[in-house]
Parts: C-alpha cells; sequence; structure tokens
C-alpha cells in the first residue's frame, strides 16, 4: 500500500508538472495586447480571381493584420491564371494594408521561388523558410530528411531570399516533433528573426507551453505559433479550441498566432462562413487593437 501511495503521488505530480503551464496560463488574464499579430492562412488559388480582394477585405475587416499564403506562380507562362490571381491577391492586400507571410515548403523548386520572389517579393512583411524541416521527408519514400540535407536546403533557400534584400521577417515553423531533432532549430535560428511553432490537435494545444518554453529556451528567439488549427466538422468543439488557443497564446506573451485556415477545399480546417470566423473577430476586437 504505501509503495502504491508513494507511485501515484509521483504519477500525480508529474503530470501536474506537465500540465501546470496550460491551467496557469489558460486561466490567466492578459489583457489587450495591441501587439499581438492575429493572422489567418488564405488559399487564395482555391477562388475565383473575382473574389480574391472581397475575400481580403472580409479578412481585414475581422481584423486580422497578417495573411499566410503557399508560393502560387507560373514562371513559364507571365499571363497563366494563377499569375493574375496572384497580382490579384496583392493588389488587395496593398489596398487594404495587410501584411503577407509566404511559406516556402520544402520541396519548392529554385525557379518558381526566383520568379516569385522577383515579381512580388517587394510586398511580403514575413517569409518562412523550410515548413516543419525536422519531419520532412527526402524524395525517398518514408526517408526524413538527414540534419545535413535540412542545413544545405535551408542555405540554398535562405541566400535566394536575402540576395534580393527584401525588407522580411525571417523564420521558419515547426512541429512539437523537434524535441526528438533539437540541433535543427537550435542551427537554423541563428538566422532567423523568429521562430514559428505549429499547433493542431487539442492533446498539443494541453501541451503547447512546454514546447514553446522550450523552444524559446533553446533558440533564444521569440516564438510565433504560425499554424493553428482543427479540421472537425463541429462547429462548437471548432470555435473552442481556436478561442482557448488564443487565450493561452495570447496569455503567455506571444508574438502572434496565425490561424489555418480562412478556407481549405478538401478538409474543415477553414473557418469562412462558420461560427468560429464571427468568434474570432469578437476575439480580437475585444482582445486587440
Amino acid at each position: 500500500m504505501k509503495n502504491l501511495v508513494i507511485t501515484g503521488s509521483c504519477m500525480v505530480l508529474i503530470v501536474f508538472q506537465i500540465f501546470f503551464p496550460y491551467l496557469y496560463y489558460s486561466s490567466h488574464s492578459g489583457g489587450r495586447n495591441a501587439e499581438f499579430n492575429m493572422g489567418i492562412h488564405y488559399v487564395y488559388d482555391q477562388d475565383p480571381l473575382g473574389q480574391i480582394y472581397g475575400n481580403v477585405s472580409r479578412i481585414q475587416s475581422l481584423g486580422f493584420k497578417t495573411i499566410r499564403i503557399y508560393l502560387q506562380c507560373d514562371p513559364n507562362d507571365a499571363n497563366a491564371y494563377i499569375n493574375r490571381q496572384t497580382d490579384e491577391f496583392f493588389n488587395a492586400t496593398q489596398q487594404f494594408g495587410v501584411a503577407v507571410a509566404l511559406g516556402i515548403l520544402n520541396h519548392e523548386s529554385p525557379e518558381r521561388l526566383q520568379y516569385f520572389l522577383d515579381h512580388w517579393g517587394g510586398y511580403l512583411k514575413y517569409v518562412q523558410i523550410l515548413n516543419e524541416p525536422e519531419l520532412s521527408q527526402s524524395w525517398d519514400v518514408g526517408a526524413l530528411f538527414t540534419d545535413d540535407e535540412i542545413f544545405s536546403k535551408f542555405e540554398l533557400v535562405y541566400d535566394m531570399v536575402k540576395q534580393r534584400q527584401l525588407a522580411v521577417q525571417l523564420y521558419t515553423n515547426f512541429e512539437p516533433g523537434f524535441i526528438l531533432r533539437t540541433s535543427i532549430p537550435i542551427q537554423l535560428s541563428k538566422k532567423l528573426d523568429f521562430v514559428g511553432l505549429d499547433i493542431y490537435m487539442e492533446s498539443l494545444l494541453l501541451m503547447s507551453p512546454n514546447f514553446i518554453q522550450l523552444l524559446q529556451r533553446i533558440t533564444g528567439k521569440d516564438v510565433m505559433i504560425t499554424e493553428f488549427g482543427m479540421s472537425t466538422s463541429d462547429d462548437v468543439a471548432q470555435g473552442n479550441f481556436l478561442i482557448q488557443g488564443l487565450n493561452l497564446f495570447s496569455n503567455m506573451g506571444l508574438k502572434g498566432c496565425w490561424i489555418a485556415y480562412w478556407n481549405a477545399a478538401g478538409s474543415h480546417y477553414g473557418i469562412r462562413g462558420r461560427p468560429a470566423e464571427q468568434r474570432v473577430g469578437d476575439w480580437i476586437a475585444q482582445n486587440t487593437a
């Protein structure tokens, strides 16, 4: 009985130590934070050209300061439909004063990246160099990038961005799996302005303060939640998840949170036209400038 009591007490203590940061920050009220950068990922290439301007306007009216996108262009045809969509997207963000964060995926071709940066790089405020590199797979099915592959790929993309002397902040986003390969964020962060963390599952939200604090310690950089969302058809669950996370991240004093996604064909991540859209807009009005 004594051994059981001791074992049980130790398990309770361990669980308490793991989840205490979440309980503390989720219950603590940090007040309004005008500097909290609210953003959202907009997959504009999934919308007709004539609807992009209106969607950017709608995003801005909800209070979002930043729109995150993935690199979309056709370097072989200047008049390609996707290039006209990209032109329309940046026309809208310039009109409404919304910052743009460009995500560069790990297998992006140098030709497409060069074309995009040369045509629209001047409109960017943030550039993500690689996406969750610690989990990225090489072209061999099931094989992860080695550290050397990650570092060489990072340097290639980094050099292409820096050569253009863009007025941007650089970051790389990581998934909680970084704890198994901490050498990667430690090394990459030396050339970054801040680091990103992606949170999707409810269980990871509970653990996120631990991941955030560890990422801050090993990199010495500010942390932003660069992808945050839940794919579910349950409107209440999605809204609750997003609001809980926003309260947590704001109370922790993070730089901001970028939601995934505004729209997302083939999944239930998108908040457009769902109750979460208005709930998040109300949260922004109540908790930021």
